[in-house]
């Protein structure tokens, strides 16, 4: 073990994790690339079309496509309550299902957890232990048979198509096996998958569609298809471009030796979850970037939390290990920010 190597691994031992013991090793973590996973040898099995997902996948971007020809006969008030549901639903997914559930790097108090859990379920991407445990097994096996969306499949795969066939026997098998104690203790996120479809009902569908008609006399049609399904569809396609094009374009500039880039465009849209390689090179870090709240609307919705007290324990990584992985494995890209 080199001697930056030595100061990554020292680095993560520093932090404690929500459940309070010190962060595992980087052998044993869930979520750290496990490089002795090997893909078996022989033909792939066979690719099975799950056509009810292919049909309403279809139905809905039809329906997104619709919502835009409305925007024109929208009022103001019901496009920015559009805009406020895209970013509760979106900080569900990101200060949520992926910063605190999946990869524990911060902690968060009930009345959080609780807002998160309801705007994690307003984004309808899966319940909180799914997205957590399938998201834990794309980081242990990125860019394998292991991953669910393998971006080695090609991007239009990792972007949608993984949701549309049958796992590979090899995601299903290694989800199986992963340590997933933390996520059934907490009594938020098995609330939320025992009740996962009703709150889906009410939280992506009723209140979104509900409020520009109570409140402000926008018609149910309009408030249906803007602030609803177009709503929920842009959501969908700025998570899956983290998977798609974060995974294929951009510079590597602290580990040349991986997929993930940094991309700008997908930082942007999911709100500050585009600084890729840097989080497949330190997935423990709350910001998911060096460069803090920079286009990172994410960390600092996680900053203002633990100002008001409502989030503690953030982990990030020290100067000095980032620019030691940078001098070690970067593509020579890097700029200070």
């Amino acid at each position: 073990m080199t001697e930056t190597e030595v100061l990554e691994r020292k680095q993560q031992q520093q932090h404690k994790p929500s459940n309070g013991h010190d962060i595992p090793t980087e052998a044993n973590r869930d979520d750290v690339f496990d490089p002795t996973y090997k893909e078996k040898a022989g033909p792939k099995p066979p690719i099975i079309i799950v056509w009810r997902n292919v049909i309403l996948m279809s139905l809905l971007h039809i329906g997104a496509l619709y919502g835009l020809t409305l925007i024109p006969s929208a009022s103001p008030l019901t496009l920015l309550w559009g805009l406020l549901c895209f970013m509760i639903s979106a900080l569900g997914v990101t200060a949520g299902a992926h910063r605190l559930w999946s990869h524990r790097s911060y902690k968060a108090s009930v009345p959080l957890r609780i807002f998160l859990c309801l705007a994690n379920s307003m984004a309808f991407q899966n319940d909180i232990f799914e997205w957590a445990r399938d998201h834990r097994v794309h980081h242990k096996y990125s860019e394998t048979d292991a991953d669910p969306h393998n971006a080695v499949r090609g991007f239009f795969f990792s972007h949608v198509g993984w949701l549309l066939v049958r796992k590979h026997p090899d995601v299903i098998e290694k989800g199986r096996k992963l340590e997933l104690t933390d996520l059934r203790a907490d009594k938020v996120i098995m609330f939320q998958k025992r009740y996962y479809k009703l709150s889906v009902v009410v939280m992506c569908f009723l209140v979104p569609m509900w409020v520009p008609w109570y409140m402000w006399g926008e018609t149910l049609w309009v408030s249906y298809f803007v602030p609803t399904v177009l709503r929920y569809a842009i959501l969908l396609n700025a998570t899956w471009l983290v998977n798609s094009a974060a995974h294929m374009w951009g510079n590597r500039p602290y580990d040349k030796n991986i997929s993930p880039r940094e991309n700008m465009f997908v930082t942007f849209s999911a709100i500050g979850e585009g600084f890729h390689n840097y989080h497949h090179s330190f997935p423990y870090d709350y910001a998911t970037s060096e460069f803090g709240c920079k286009l990172n609307l994410t960390t600092c919705f996680i900053d203002f939390m633990c100002f008001l007290g409502l989030a503690s324990d953030r982990k990030k990584v020290s100067r000095e290990v980032v620019m030691a992985r940078i001098q070690r494995t970067g593509d020579g890209s890097h700029r200070s920010g």
